[in-house]
């Protein structure tokens, strides 16, 4: 659209990965992605949908890239060590309501064993503030 825009604001994601992805194959020149980077980085995305579109294109990969990864234990640990087992992380979230009925935003802290589930992370809050959570 000139203005840097592929698409919609919403198909942008999408749109970068497929021309990160198939970069080499451009003819007969590079593509410029800066004006088009321009626009997601000063969008303020609220879909999750799209939010998980443009993620990997900001990180230089696409989809396709998935199946190259090794999500292996050791692998995760040698690249973002954690605590050792059964050591408490704090965990910090957020339920924000601004679509229907009454809009809310209540954020908390917890903290629970390394390696807890979302279950025990959402347990955890309902003891500190049963009244919220």
């Amino acid at each position: 659209k000139g203005s840097g825009v592929i698409g919609n604001i919403y198909s942008m994601g999408l749109a970068l990965q497929v021309l990160g992805a198939t970069r080499q194959f451009y003819a007969p020149r590079e593509w410029d992605c800066t004006q088009a980077f321009s626009v997601v980085y000063s969008h303020d995305y609220h879909q999750p949908i799209a939010i998980a579109q443009v993620l990997p294109a900001l990180v230089g990969r696409s989809y396709l890239d998935v199946t190259g990864l090794d999500c292996t234990p050791q692998d995760r640990h040698s690249l973002c060590p954690s605590p050792l087992p059964g050591a408490l992380i704090s965990v910090h979230y957020s339920i924000i309501n601004k679509l229907q009925g009454k809009h809310f935003n209540f954020s908390i802290s917890v903290h629970v064993p390394n390696g807890s589930t979302l279950l025990k992370v959402l347990q955890a809050a309902e003891k500190k503030q049963p009244d919220v959570f």
